[in-house]
């Protein structure tokens, strides 16, 4: 009696019979197949390599971005009288190395702070005004944002800013946090020689955000209004 041939077995079969032909087929093209196959492994090889440096390059970044700012808080003293001209070099050095990196930014916006210092305001209102625009909704463009509420009300535009801070407190822009908008208000109208409305919006922070950072800032300036 013949060996009986199962399914399995069967498909087996199939399976060499196909790779069979297919290797006889292609047999002469080994070439071509080798220079593809050397081609896949190259590039694959490439992006594991720019993963590695890339991330590489980021540590690289933060540390040296580090290292600036430890120099910038060191010199920035209670008068305002340190010498900030190793860190300024520093956030350079950071820009010009690092380019379009979020290290870089964070080097941007510590330049534009040290511009605001010496009364240089249209090159850092040029440069928070990109880092806004670049960070919509993150960290960096948050605070740039609030660098430019400052500078702003500084310079005499506390009315156009209240109206965007009101939007920003009952949550129809969302490019500050309520309860920093809220003690933003308070300082703007602070400004503006409006003692009541300012005691408004920091008492309404210290009851409405009772965890927020700025609650010691809003009753300390409660007290100041008495």
């Amino acid at each position: 009696m013949g060996r009986r041939i199962t399914r399995k077995q069967m498909k087996q079969d199939e399976f060499v019979s196909t790779m069979d032909k297919l290797i006889r087929q292609f047999g002469g093209y080994w070439k071509p197949a080798l220079a593809i196959l050397g081609a896949v492994l190259v590039a694959v090889f490439i992006w594991w390599t720019f993963g590695q440096w890339s991330g590489s390059r980021v540590d690289a970044a933060s540390a040296r971005l580090n290292e600036v700012i430890t120099a910038y808080q060191e010199a920035v003293t209670q008068d305002g009288s340190g010498d900030l001209a190793e860190a300024e070099a520093g956030f350079a050095e950071v820009i010009e190395e690092y380019g379009r990196t979020p290290q870089a930014d964070v080097a941007r916006l510590f330049q534009a702070r040290i511009e605001l210092g010496r009364g240089e305001t249209d090159s850092a209102r040029a440069t928070l005004v990109q880092l806004v625009n670049r960070h919509k909704g993150d960290v960096i463009g948050r605070l740039a944002a609030l660098d430019l509420v400052r500078l702003r009300t500084a310079s005499g535009q506390g009315a156009e800013v209240a109206a965007e801070l009101e939007k920003m407190v009952v949550g129809r822009n969302t490019q500050l946090p309520r309860d920093v908008a809220l003690f933003e208000l308070g300082e703007v109208f602070i400004a503006e020689q409006k003692p009541d409305q300012a005691r408004e919006y920091f008492q309404k922070l210290v009851d409405e955000f009772p965890e927020s950072g700025y609650v010691t800032q809003a009753r300390q300036r409660l007290g100041e209004l008495g």
